[in-house]
């Protein structure tokens, strides 16, 4: 078998390697045990995340934050709540990420455990992700592609949501109406027995987008609207889990999402451009939890569509890619010791009329990662592994390596170093014209540090946090004009990217009052390290669309019922040219967030009232593509929640 996969990997038929897949380590965990066992509180999943990288900074957003950002999408939380600097193409528009210098393709979207990623494009539209969809969301940063696969160089995004067993019934409704005919509606039903859970989300979003913007170039008509923006999101989230047995656990989960969107245009007074997404994810998994063993066996099947139209231009284009992927991930205690070994399958399939034909890419890859601790538990060291092939590229071996030492009760240590790696897209392989299948994946080399201060008294908790880093990346693909009038991708560029950041958090809590101060700021130096030609001046210049400081805070302030948000953040200068003679200006962001909740019997009943772009500021994120002033947004959310009935158990 080991023989077979290193010298001869056949990928025509995936079924039969995620049945092979299932087998195998099935055979480990056939022996099942007959007794009787309490059901209540018996851990199930355990993250691989989490065990196995403890080296590495990351930043949850705790379940009160999360609730303040049920109304907006995902790019939203990061944009304000995380130093990752969102792109953001215009309101209901594209939104990606640049994590620690890196591109829209180096942060990878885990849904749990899975990357989700859109293989043709090779990064994600975060503005048609809904948070109110996730009980969990973490941000890791660094270098991850020993775990989690392509796109893992700047860091990555995981998405996840609890499974609490024999809760009872609860239920949500949430409504709200906004400035620019912005009409919100979400709900929830959550069934929760003693060996079954039912989650289910649904959300409708819809609006004009008719917004007002300053033009400051145009002294006679500064004011402008954007016509022809409007957009409809739309989906479900479906999630069954069944505990088979005190150590086993079944999930399943459907996600299905589609957005119609009206694109407007910033040159022109009319605009026929439109664009589909519709994306249908189906996920699988089995838990088996027992002594030392905790092994996860992954199934899924992921289809993306994009059809965009422009009849002016002509331009008709349907693009559709489907995903399997087949993953077992085991992890194995012994005393101080963890072991970690995994095997993940991937087939991607595309049909485009953008390709000269239909695509396909295949890989399997090999995963092990391993944990020791030391001086009662102080100190940790983590290694991991991975060596993927694929039928088209040759993938570098890629590894982490780090350790986290409790030096004293309040100061912490962690060290960490990374080789990671991006696959080519899809497009970037086939476009036509302008693919290029001789592209080699992007390579990347990173180290970081961080020191840790956490105090804990009685009312009041601190944290500070600093990290330094360093990453060089070469092979990085760029798109550059041909001698035939059209653009192909070459490995022709080298980035060194390096920075600092900082993270300060004061938090208060006495009685019925909570009072938390946080703030985080980060500086990245990104340059470009390697000319494309002779008449290239990027050479030793700051990537375009990269600002160097970048920095956010928030205030939230909890008292009975009432609560407030406030949020601040900076966003610094954005060189547009590659020679950095031209650039977008800072500008500062405000945003206030007000909630009353009330509570009767089993019924909660939240009001909330959103201002956001609180001082009215003219900006842009990315040239020529305005965003909206001061808006409002005002809604009501009912909850109610029926404990277990026992008659039901």
């Amino acid at each position: 078998m080991i023989r077979f996969i290193k010298y001869n990997i056949s990928f025509s038929k995936p079924l039969a390697w995620v049945i092979l897949l299932c087998v195998c380590v099935n055979g480990t965990a056939q022996n099942i045990d007959t007794n009787t066992h309490q059901l209540n509180e018996v851990p199930i999943i355990v993250n691989k995340q989490t065990l196995l990288q403890a080296s590495k900074k990351q930043l949850t957003f705790d379940s009160l934050v999360l609730s303040k950002y049920n109304t907006t999408s995902l790019a939203d939380l990061l944009a304000n709540q995380s130093t990752v600097h969102i792109k953001s193409y215009g309101n209901g528009n594209l939104a990606t990420t640049s994590l620690r210098g890196g591109s829209s393709n180096h942060t990878a979207l885990l849904w749990n455990g899975l990357n989700i990623q859109n293989p043709m494009l090779g990064q994600t539209d975060l503005s048609i992700i809904p948070t109110l969809l996730f009980d969990n969301v973490s941000l890791e940063y660094g270098g991850g592609s020993a775990m989690w696969g392509s796109g893992a160089i700047g860091g990555s995004i995981h998405l996840q949501n609890k499974t609490l067993f024999d809760q009872g019934f609860s239920s949500k409704l949430q409504l709200s109406a906004g400035s620019y005919g912005n009409k919100k509606i979400a709900s929830g039903i959550i069934l929760s027995y003693k060996k079954l859970i039912s989650n289910t989300r649904l959300y409708y979003n819809t609006s004009d987008n008719n917004y007002s913007y300053k033009d400051t170039a145009d002294h006679e008509q500064p004011t402008k609207q954007i016509t022809h923006a409007n957009y409809v999101t739309k989906g479900i989230l479906q999630e069954v889990s069944f505990l088979a047995t005190a150590y086993q656990k079944i999930g399943v989960r459907l996600w299905y999402n589609k957005t119609d969107r009206n694109l407007p245009s910033y040159t022109s007074s009319i605009s026929k451009q439109n664009q589909e997404d519709e994306n249908l994810k189906l996920s699988a998994d089995w838990n088996y939890n027992r002594g030392n063993l905790n092994s996860i066996i992954r199934l899924a099947y992921l289809n993306d569509q994009i059809n965009y139209t422009d009849s002016i231009a002509s331009i008709f284009s349907e693009s559709k890619v489907s995903t399997l992927i087949a993953e077992s991930d085991n992890v194995y205690t012994l005393n101080r010791h963890k072991f970690n070994l995994g095997v993940n399958i991937t087939s991607f399939n595309s049909e485009t009329k953008n390709y000269a034909q239909p695509q396909q890419l295949n890989k399997i890859a090999l995963f092990a990662a391993y944990q020791i601790s030391f001086y009662h538990d102080k100190l940790h060291y983590n290694l991991s592994v991975r060596k993927e092939h694929t039928s088209l590229t040759t993938i570098p071996f890629t590894g982490n390596t780090g350790l986290h030492y409790q030096l004293t009760k309040q100061f912490a240590l962690k060290v960490n170093a990374s080789r990671s790696y991006r696959q080519p897209s899809l497009n970037d392989l086939y476009w036509n014209p302008g693919g290029n299948p001789d592209l080699k994946p992007e390579d990347s080399y990173e180290g970081d540090g961080s020191i840790e201060y956490k105090l804990q008294r009685k009312k009041i908790s601190l944290i500070i946090e600093g990290t330094y880093f360093n990453r060089h990346t070469t092979n990085w693909i760029i798109w550059l004009p041909t001698d035939n009038a059209y653009w192909s991708p070459r490995n022709i560029a080298e980035v060194y990217s390096r920075g600092t950041e900082t993270k300060s958090e004061l938090a208060y809590s006495h009685k019925d009052l909570k009072v938390k101060l946080s703030a985080s700021t980060s500086y990245v130096l990104s340059t470009n390290q390697k000319t494309a030609n002779e008449n290239d001046r990027s050479e030793g210049r700051q990537l375009i669309y990269t600002p160097r400081y970048n920095g956010n805070a928030t205030l939230m302030i909890a008292y009975k019922g009432v609560s407030i948000l406030f949020n601040q953040n900076y966003t610094g200068y954005r060189f547009t040219s590659t020679d950095n003679t031209t650039w977008l200006y800072p500008y500062y962001l405000a945003n206030l967030k007000l909630s009353y909740k009330s509570t009767l019997k089993n019924m909660n009943m939240e009001l909330f009232g959103n201002i956001n772009n609180v001082f009215n500021t003219n900006y842009r994120v990315v040239s020529n593509r305005p965003i909206p002033l001061r808006n409002y947004e005002a809604g009501i959310n009912l909850q109610y929640h029926k404990p277990k009935n026992k008659s039901l158990k």
